[in-house]
Order: C-alpha cells, then sequence, then structure tokens
C-alpha cells in the first residue's frame, strides 16, 4: 500500500496527442496511471526519471509523511532548510565569539554594546537572554564575569555539537540528491546514445 501520492508534470507531451504526461508519484510503489495517462504510453525512462525527479526534489525542498503507527503527519528537513540552519548556527556563534571576546576585553556595558543578528540590531544583553537563553545575564561585564563566560562557552559548544551533526545530515542529503539527477542524466544520456545509433542506422 502506498504511503503518499503527488502529482507532478512531466515536462514530456504525449506524441499523439501533444498533451503534458502527468503521473501519481507514490513514495513507496512507484507510478501508477492518471489523468487518462496510462503507463503504456511513457516509457521505461520516463517512469524512472519522474520517480528520480520527485525523489531529487523531496530531498532539496523536504517532504510529509504520515506516521503509520500514530497517524501523527511528520515533515523531513530537506538540504534548502538544512543549509539554512546551518548559516543560523554560524551567525550565532559569530556573536557569541565577538560578545565574548567584549567581555574578556574589559567592562561592558551589556545594555548598549550591540551585535547584529539576521539584520536585526540587538544589545548583548537582549541577544544573550531573548535570542540564545543564557540565563543569569548581568546588565555589566568585565573578565571577572566568570560565570557569564561559561554560559557563553556552553552555549557554543552546543552551537558547535549541532553544528556538526547539521553538517553530517546536510551531507547525506545532498549525496542522496545528486545520486537521484545522476540517474536521471545517465538516462538521458542512455536514450541519446540509442537515438544517434538509431539515426546513424538508418
Amino acid at each position: 500500500m502506498a504511503i503518499g501520492v503527488d502529482q507532478i508534470y512531466l515536462s514530456m507531451t504525449d506524441h499523439d496527442t501533444g498533451e503534458y504526461l502527468t503521473a501519481n508519484v507514490y513514495t513507496v510503489d512507484g507510478v501508477y496511471e492518471a489523468d487518462g495517462v496510462t503507463l503504456r504510453r511513457l516509457s521505461i525512462g520516463q517512469v524512472v526519471m519522474a520517480l528520480c525527479l520527485k525523489r531529487a526534489t523531496d530531498l532539496e525542498s523536504g517532504y510529509k509523511y504520515t506516521d503509520p503507527d500514530t497517524g501523527e503527519v511528520k515533515k523531513i528537513p530537506g538540504v534548502i532548510q538544512k543549509m539554512a540552519e546551518v548559516e543560523d548556527t554560524s551567525e550565532q556563534l559569530e556573536c557569541l565569539t565577538k560578545i565574548e571576546n567584549a567581555v574578556v576585553s574589559g567592562e561592558v556595558n551589556m545594555t548598549e554594546a550591540k551585535v547584529k543578528y539576521k539584520n536585526t540590531e540587538y544589545t548583548y544583553y537582549d541577544f544573550l537572554v531573548n535570542v540564545m537563553n543564557v540565563d543569569n545575564v548581568p546588565t555589566t561585564a568585565n573578565e571577572k564575569s566568570e560565570e557569564l563566560i561559561s554560559s557563553i562557552e556552553a552555549k557554543m559548544d552546543e552551537l558547535n555539537s549541532f553544528s556538526q551533526e547539521t553538517m553530517i545530515e546536510l551531507q547525506s542529503l545532498t549525496e542522496k540528491r545528486d545520486q537521484a539527477y545522476d540517474m536521471i542524466s545517465n538516462i538521458l544520456r542512455s536514450i541519446n546514445t540509442v537515438i544517434t545509433a538509431t539515426i546513424n542506422n538508418i
């Protein structure tokens, strides 16, 4: 039994009618006829390309599926979301590093000194408390604010660990997406080879 269905355009036209070929793509069971288009009107190459294109798109943008045990709809993040997470984590780390360096360098008014995050300016205090959820942030800090420095470094360690895990997931998703595109490319190359050979033999 198929888990989910999405209709996609194959960007191909029927040789007899000129209409666009569409097919329902099942995430588990493959391709099934739809809109009057039967599998007999799709070549094996078109079917495989449709499946590969659907998989590549899902890996790029993410997709939803229904948990068969709980019935809960879950979203699987794709390459785009993971890249955004990596970029966001890097920006947070830059802000934390700037704040830590300022604190270690000397006395800092935490409610006046500012850092830019996601094109918005925050005071050091607001960034640590409201964005990073750091507890017990003083309004003034210096190199002797050991508790604050320890909290900032703990948050940086947490972000570094998260970033490493996200990078591993991103690399895996990217490799799977590229494999799908490679398969499409290989099919097109094979089709072109057959067509060229056929023309040369005419």
